[in-house]
């Protein structure tokens, strides 16, 4: 019974997972941090799929493996050559992300952002454009929340972060006119796609893709932390230079 032990493993993991969440939460139960995605193993990057417009007919192709460092790598090159079909009038695209979820003895899978103010990626990029996306619960199969990676080191690592509120809800690579507020209680999947006309190789590195909330957020809520000498006019000071 191949099925029942595969889900017998995934409850494993989802109870040692919310074992960590706990950990990880101060005295108001609040969570600090959350892993969205590890990558440092083989593994690991089995719980990801991949794909370009070569699904479609084009030309682009797309890798995704670990490096000697243990880092996931996204790779490989856009090509702006038209598909046969003539329905098609552009092409160059490639993207890798998480597998959907699967159910498990907690539930069915899905993650909460909304307990978290920001997404923090630590990742190594060229000069090219990436996306992050995003895909919670939604009746629209073709629903994506994406962001603009904003690199700021090309060849260098950095970790890039990016509020959940900045997400913009984009359908088949369009943004949509409507920009209804995204299920984030209930998220299914992470990832990076490219599609910005550039014939060429490319090359994306990145290391883990985090959820967090800084001293002075529980998601989309503003709090004073809390100190054993209050100094609430300091940290307000301070808070409020942040935001």
């Amino acid at each position: 019974m191949p099925f029942v032990k595969q889900y017998f493993q995934r409850s494993a993991t989802a109870i040692k997972d919310n074992a960590l969440k706990v950990y990880n939460a101060d005295f108001m139960n609040r969570q600090t941090e959350h892993t969205v995605a590890k990558v440092s193993s083989k593994q690991d990057l089995s719980k990801w799929v991949k794909g370009s417009d070569r699904d479609i007919g084009g030309f682009s192709d797309v890798w995704l493996d670990t490096t000697q460092t243990g880092h996931a790598r996204f790779h490989g090159y856009i090509s702006q050559m038209l598909p046969e079909d003539k329905r098609f009038k552009r092409s160059g695209y490639a993207m890798v992300r998480t597998r959907d979820p699967q159910s498990n003895i907690l539930g069915d899978g899905t993650w909460d952002s909304s307990l978290y103010r920001y997404l923090a990626i630590r990742v190594k990029a060229d000069r090219r454009k990436y996306f992050v996306n995003l895909k919670s619960s939604s009746l629209v199969h073709t629903d994506i929340y994406q962001h603009l990676l904003p690199i700021r080191t090309p060849g260098l690592w950095e970790t890039v972060v990016v509020p959940f509120n900045m997400f913009t809800l984009t359908s088949n690579g369009v943004i949509v006119a409507s920009q209804p507020t995204m299920a984030s209680t209930s998220m299914e999947t992470v990832g990076f796609s490219i599609s910005d006309r550039q014939e060429g190789p490319f090359c994306l590195e990145f290391a883990w893709i985090k959820a967090f909330n800084t001293d002075f957020t529980f998601g989309e809520t503003i709090r004073l932390p809390y100190t054993a000498k209050p100094t609430w006019k300091t940290d307000f000071a301070r808070m409020d230079k942040t935001n």
